[in-house]
C-alpha cells in the first residue's frame, strides 16, 4: 500500500541553533530565531533583505524570481552569496525556506531555491504582487491566503531532518499527475468565469454543433480520441464527452456505474413517476467539456494552421474563420474564457436529452454543478422531487436521518462525519456515555443497559451522504431522501479525520498544493498540508473510516446550517413560510446569497448573475406570486416567468416537506463541538426544548451541562473531556 510523505516530518526549527545576529546584521524582526523545540509562529523568524546577498551577475536572471512588485518571491542558493552571509553572521537557515530538488535515484541533487520567508508578510499587504506569478517550481496562488501550486512532475518526498523540503521531478506525459500518491493536478483551477444561459433552442443547438466541430478538431490536433464516459446519478443516465483525462477519471469515481443495482431502483421509480405524469421517457443528459481551445486570435491562427496540417478542415467542422464569430466568444474579454453553457427553458420545454457545455475548465466541481446536477434538479423537478444541496445522516436510535442544507462553507460535511467519524475515539466515546446516560434515564441498568446500548450504539452516527441529496415523498414511508453520489466530494481542510485517510489509502485528491505560507505560519512554508481551501478530496466510504451507509431512510429534521455570529439563536425552530424566507436569500458565510443554498441550479445561477438575490429576491417572489414576474427576469417578463415556472415548483415542495418535518436553523457560528451537539440533541431530543422557538447560546450550554455535564470553552469546544481522552486511539 502507498503511503504519503508523513505531516510529522521534521518541521523548519527542529534543526535550528540559538543563535543571535549581531548589531551589523541586515534589519530583522526579532534578533533571536527559534531554539529547538520554541513554538513556532511566523513571527518568531527573522526578515532578511536578500537583496544585498545576491551575485552581481544573477540579479536580473533567471535564478532570481520576483513578484510583480519587483521583490524577491523565490532564489536560487547559488545566486546568493553565502561568504557575505557568514561575514554578517546571518545563517542561512534565517533566510528562509530551503527547496532541494533531487533526481530520480532520490539522492543527486539537482538545483535549491530558497523561499523568504517575508513573503508571507509581504503576501498579506499585497495579495496582487503574488497571485499568478510563475515558479520554477510551479504558480503562486493567492486565495484565503498565499500557496504554491506544484508544476505537473514535482512530487514532494518530504522533509529533512534540516527543515528542507525535498522535491522529485519525475518527467511524465501525464500532466495530471499530482505531487503527492494517487494525487491529481488540474490544468487550470478556479470555477469558470462565466455561464451563458441560452434562452431559444435553436442558440442552444447551435452551441452543441461547434462544441462537436470543435472536439473533432481537438482530436485531430492532438491525435488524442475524444473521452467518453458513462454513469448514473440518482438513476438518470449521464454521458460524458471531451479531452480531458482529469476528468474522466473524476466523473467515473464521483457517481456510480450505469448498471449499479441501487440506481437502477431509483431509476425504475423515476421511470414510474413520468409514466404517471405523461408517459414522458426520463430524459437523459450529455456534458460536453472542451479544454485547450485557443483564447486568443493569434492563439487561433497557430491552431487552424495545426489543423491544416493534419489534413482537416476547419470549415467543413464548422469552426469559424475568426475565433471572435465563434460562439464560444466573450465579448467583453474578448477572448474564450473559463465558461459553462446551458439551456434555460421552462420545465414543459425540457427535451429527452438535456446537454451541457463546459469550456477550458478541468475542475471537476464545474462537472458536477453545471453539468449533473444542475440538469438533475430540471429533470427531477418535472416529478416532484427535490434537489437540495444538502448532507445526511442518522442522528437517532429511530434510525431515521436528517438532512443538513447549506451552501459551501457553513459544514455540511462536518454535520454528517463528525460523529461517524471511526479515528477520532474521544467523540464516539463520548456519544456512548450520553446514551448510557439517556438509559438510566429510562430506568434501565445492569446487563440489560449493556445489552441495550450494545444494540443501539452501532446504528448511531452514521453519514448517509455529504453533499447533495434528492428529496421526496414516498407513499409508504413519507418524505425519504435519494443518495447521488458514491464517492464523497469534500474540502481537504477540516475533513474529519483527513490524516488517516491521506496515510492508510489512495484517495484521488484535486488541486494538491504545497502550503506556501497560506495558514498564517511559515513552519508550514512549501509543505503539502492539504489545507488549501479550493482542495477536495474524492473519498470512498468502502475505506472504512466512517460509518456510512447511504440507502435511503425516513427524514425526521431539517436543519439550514448558517454561520452568522450576529444572529440571537444558536437553534431556531421555523415553520414552513419562515423557512423559505431563509432558503431564498440563501446566505453565505461570507455575506453573498445563493437562493435555495444552492448555486448549482441553472435559475438559481441567472438570478446571481442578474444580482437578484437576498431580500430582493423575497420580493420579486411575492410579485411574482401577484402575477408580475418582471422583477424575476430583471425586468424581462418572458425570463420572470421562466424562472418562476422553475423555482416555483421547488418551493412548493419546500413548503410541503418543512410544514411536514420539523424544520431547524442551526446556526455554526457556537463553534465546531457545540454545533455538532446542538445537531444531534435536535435529532436524538426534539422534545427538549418543547418548540425550539429561539434558544440561545447559554441556554443551550446550561442544558447540556445539567443533562450530560457537557461544558464548552468560549469558543464552543468541550472542556469536559481532557487533552488525553482527545488524543486516545482506543
Amino acid at each position: 500500500m502507498k503511503k504519503l510523505a508523513s505531516p510529522a516530518a521534521a518541521e523548519a526549527v527542529g534543526s535550528m541553533s540559538a543563535h543571535s545576529a549581531p548589531a551589523s546584521a541586515p534589519s530583522a524582526r526579532t534578533e533571536r530565531p527559534p531554539s529547538k523545540g520554541m513554538q513556532v509562529s511566523d513571527q518568531a523568524y527573522p526578515s532578511v533583505d536578500l537583496e544585498r546577498y545576491l551575485n552581481a551577475r544573477d540579479r536580473k536572471g533567471k535564478k532570481v524570481v520576483r513578484d510583480r512588485s519587483g521583490d524577491i518571491a523565490l532564489v536560487r542558493e547559488d545566486a546568493l552569496n553565502l561568504d557575505l552571509f557568514r561575514e554578517n553572521g546571518v545563517p542561512l537557515h534565517n533566510v528562509g525556506r530551503r527547496f532541494r530538488v533531487v533526481g530520480k535515484d532520490g539522492i543527486t541533487e539537482q538545483e535549491r531555491w530558497i523561499a523568504p520567508f517575508d513573503v508571507i508578510h509581504r503576501s498579506r499587504e499585497n495579495p496582487k504582487n503574488f497571485d499568478g506569478v510563475k515558479l520554477p517550481l510551479g504558480e503562486l496562488v493567492y486565495d484565503h491566503g498565499l500557496y504554491l501550486k506544484f508544476a505537473p512532475g514535482i512530487q514532494e518526498l518530504g522533509v529533512n531532518d534540516r527543515g528542507d523540503v525535498l522535491l522529485r521531478r519525475e518527467p511524465s506525459n501525464d500532466l495530471t499527475a499530482g505531487p503527492v500518491w494517487n494525487a491529481f493536478n488540474t490544468v487550470i483551477t478556479g470555477r469558470a468565469k462565466r455561464l451563458v444561459t441560452r434562452l431559444t433552442f435553436d442558440a442552444h443547438k447551435a452551441d452543441v454543433k461547434e462544441a462537436a466541430g470543435w472536439l473533432k478538431a481537438l482530436e485531430a490536433v492532438s491525435k488524442q480520441k475524444t473521452l467518453v464516459s458513462r454513469f448514473s446519478c440518482a438513476g438518470v443516465q449521464y454521458t460524458h464527452k471531451g479531452n480531458v483525462p482529469y476528468l474522466k477519471r473524476t466523473a467515473l469515481t464521483n457517481f456510480f456505474p450505469p448498471q449499479d443495482p441501487e440506481m437502477q431502483v431509483i431509476a425504475k421509480q423515476i421511470a414510474e413517476r413520468f409514466r404517471r405524469q405523461g408517459g414522458q421517457e426520463t430524459p437523459r443528459v450529455t456534458i460536453m467539456s472542451l479544454m485547450n481551445v485557443p483564447k486568443t486570435e493569434a492563439e487561433y491562427s497557430r491552431f487552424l494552421a495545426r489543423l491544416k496540417r493534419a489534413r482537416v478542415s476547419a470549415q467543413k467542422l464548422g469552426l469559424p474563420a475568426k475565433l471572435r464569430d465563434s460562439r464560444l466568444w466573450d465579448p467583453d474579454s474578448k477572448a474564450i474564457v473559463t465558461s459553462n453553457f446551458v439551456y434555460f427553458c421552462p420545465l414543459s420545454e425540457l427535451k429527452d436529452e438535456v446537454t451541457i457545455l463546459t469550456v477550458n475548465t478541468d475542475y471537476h466541481g464545474e462537472v458536477k454543478s453545471r453539468g449533473v446536477l444542475s440538469p438533475l434538479m430540471a429533470i427531477l423537478s418535472k416529478i416532484d422531487i427535490i434537489s437540495a444541496h444538502a448532507g445526511a445522516a442518522v442522528l437517532n436510535r429511530e434510525g431515521t436521518a436528517t438532512t443538513f442544507t447549506g451552501p459551501t462553507g457553513t459544514g455540511k460535511t462536518t454535520a454528517g462525519a463528525f460523529w461517524a467519524e471511526r479515528n477520532e475515539v474521544y467523540r464516539r466515546l463520548e456519544l456512548k456515555r450520553r446514551y448510557r446516560i439517556d438509559l438510566e434515564h429510562e430506568g434501565i441498568s445492569g446487563n440489560e443497559l449493556d445489552t441495550k446500548l450494545g444494540k443501539i450504539f452501532p446504528e448511531i452516527g452514521i453519514l448517509c451522504q455529504e453533499d447533495w441529496i434528492e428529496i421526496l415523498k414516498d407513499e409508504k414511508r413519507g418524505w425519504v431522501f435519494w443518495s447521488t453520489e458514491r464517492c464523497l466530494y469534500a474540502r481537504t481542510g477540516g475533513f474529519p479525520g483527513l490524516k488517516f485517510v491521506l496515510s492508510e489509502n489512495e484517495p484521488i485528491l484535486e488541486n494538491v498544493t504545497a502550503d506556501f505560507g497560506g495558514g498564517g505560519t511559515i513552519d508550514k512554508l512549501g509543505r503539502i498540508t492539504h489545507d488549501y481551501f479550493p482542495e477536495r478530496i474524492f473519498y470512498d466510504p468502502t475505506w472504512g473510516h466512517l460509518l456510512y451507509d447511504r440507502k435511503s431512510r425516513k427524514i425526521a429534521a431539517n436543519v439550514f446550517l448558517e454561520r452568522n455570529p450576529s444572529l440571537d439563536f444558536c437553534v431556531k425552530r421555523v415553520g414552513c413560510e419562515e423557512a423559505l424566507r431563509w432558503l431564498l436569500i440563501g446566505r453565505t458565510p461570507g455575506g453573498k446569497f445563493e437562493p435555495l443554498y444552492n448555486a448549482y441550479p441553472d435559475f438559481s445561477g441567472l438570478l446571481m448573475t442578474n444580482e437578484v438575490v437576498g431580500e430582493k429576491l423575497v420580493e420579486a417572489v411575492r410579485a411574482a406570486e401577484r402575477g408580475d414576474l418582471k422583477p424575476l427576469g430583471k425586468g424581462d417578463a418572458t425570463l420572470g416567468r421562466a424562472i418562476y415556472d422553475k423555482l416555483k415548483v421547488q418551493l412548493d415542495l419546500w413548503r410541503k416537506n418543512s410544514d411536514e418535518i420539523p424544520t431547524y436553523i442551526v446556526n455554526g457560528a457556537a463553534g465546531l463541538e457545540m454545533t455538532q451537539d446542538m445537531n444531534w440533541l435536535l435529532s436524538e431530543h426534539p422534545d427538549a426544548f418543547g418548540d425550539w422557538m429561539k434558544v440561545t447560546t447559554a441556554q443551550f450550554q446550561e442544558y447540556m451541562r445539567e443533562r450530560y455535564g457537557v461544558t464548552y470553552n468560549a469558543r464552543g469546544a468541550w472542556t469536559h473531556i481532557t487533552a488525553a481522552q482527545r488524543a486516545a486511539r482506543a
